[in-house]
């Protein structure tokens, strides 16, 4: 798939299909000739790896990933690979697998994938492996991942989660005044390895403040989903059940701004704390207009930047790849100018 520095992150969600099926086309051209699925931004004239083939496959191709895209291409150009950059439009495990079977079928040089269960990614990593074909995980790698013999390159989720928990809470105090009530842990993808364990990490990190800070929060998980709509039903639901006794709201995921949005809606802003996780702009506003208190960046340039880096590094002078934490970035009022700054290159 061609891409440039002003492509926005709508159309990359357009374009999955598109770069699915010019994988698919790769598959059976020469090795010699870039696809037309190429990104134009990873293709540069010259570098110490030219010519190597690099596909990026992710299991879900939403706003989040238009900056590990990025990553990825700029190292890649810098390398002189031929980069493809690929996913579904939409979370789809089979159609995920697909792909990455495609390819392998390619015959890359080297690949990166996201692995968001224990078992469902593992017969193509091991078909890469045995053939060859190098691998990193990015963003998502699941429990057990070490054994496949892979690097990781992303958060470490339950660290991340456990800062949320301690914010969600610090922040409940101070919107609320009150020591006690129900902080609402929402996830939009039950199954999912890395929400699964943020949600582990908030519960844990709201019982560490209740301990260091007298108060008495409880929390409760809520299902919510990727499609606004059914989000904002599902919060409205919640909060007609629970009503004041909700002192705060933290979602695994980018899911806090339907929260922001409901609240707005019902003119309820600043009765409860709202945060979550990752950057994308519409995070952005609610934190700028005080809907959200706060949201915990993973560092996604890196997922790709670093990515690919090891990945050199496993090509020549190969190095084994290891697990790298990109961390998390508590991003509110006092720093989300400097950061949307920084953010909007990829938007």
């Amino acid at each position: 798939m061609a891409t440039n520095s002003s492509m926005s992150r709508r159309s990359l969600l357009r374009g999955g299909s598109l770069a699915s099926a010019g994988l698919l086309l790769a598959a059976c051209s020469s090795e010699k000739e870039p696809s037309a699925a190429s990104s134009s931004r990873g293709r540069a004239a010259d570098g110490p790896q030219k010519g190597k083939k690099v596909i990026f496959v992710v299991h879900d191709k939403n706003p989040f990933f238009a900056p590990v895209q990025r990553g990825f291409e700029d190292f890649g150009a810098t390398m002189g690979w031929d980069t493809q950059f690929i996913g579904p439009p939409a979370p789809d495990t089979q159609k995920t697998v697909e792909l990455q079977a495609s390819a392998l079928s390619a015959k890359p040089d080297g690949v990166i994938f996201t692995r968001i269960d224990e078992t469902s990614f593992d017969a193509n990593i091991k078909r890469a492996t045995s053939s060859g074909v190098k691998v990193i995980l990015s963003n998502v790698a699941s429990d057990g991942y070490e054994k496949l013999g892979v690097g990781f390159v992303g958060q470490n989720f339950v660290n991340a989660g456990d800062a949320c928990g301690r914010e969600i809470a610090k922040c409940a105090k101070k919107r609320t005044g009150k020591s006690d009530g129900v902080i609402v842990c929402g996830n939009f993808a039950p199954g999912s390895t890395a929400l699964e364990q943020r949600i582990q990490g908030i519960k844990q990190g709201v019982e560490a403040h209740n301990k260091e800070n007298g108060t008495s929060f409880t929390t409760e998980v809520l299902i919510t989903s990727t499609d606004e709509s059914k989000a904002v039903a599902a919060i409205d639901a919640k909060y007609a059940s629970k009503k004041d006794k909700i002192v705060g709201w933290a979602m695994a995921a980018f899911d806090h701004q339907y929260v922001a949005t409901w609240a707005k809606s019902k003119n309820l802003v600043g009765k409860f704390a709202v945060g979550g996780f990752d950057l994308i702009q519409p995070v952005l506003d609610g934190i700028k207009d005080k809907a959200i208190d706060f949201s915990l960046g993973q560092n996604p340039y890196a997922q790709g930047w670093i990515a690919a880096a090891l990945l050199a590094e496993e090509f020549d002078p190969g190095y084994p790849a290891r697990t790298y934490d990109t961390g998390a970035e508590v991003v509110n009022a006092a720093n989300v100018d400097a950061v949307a700054t920084r953010e909007a290159r990829f938007a």
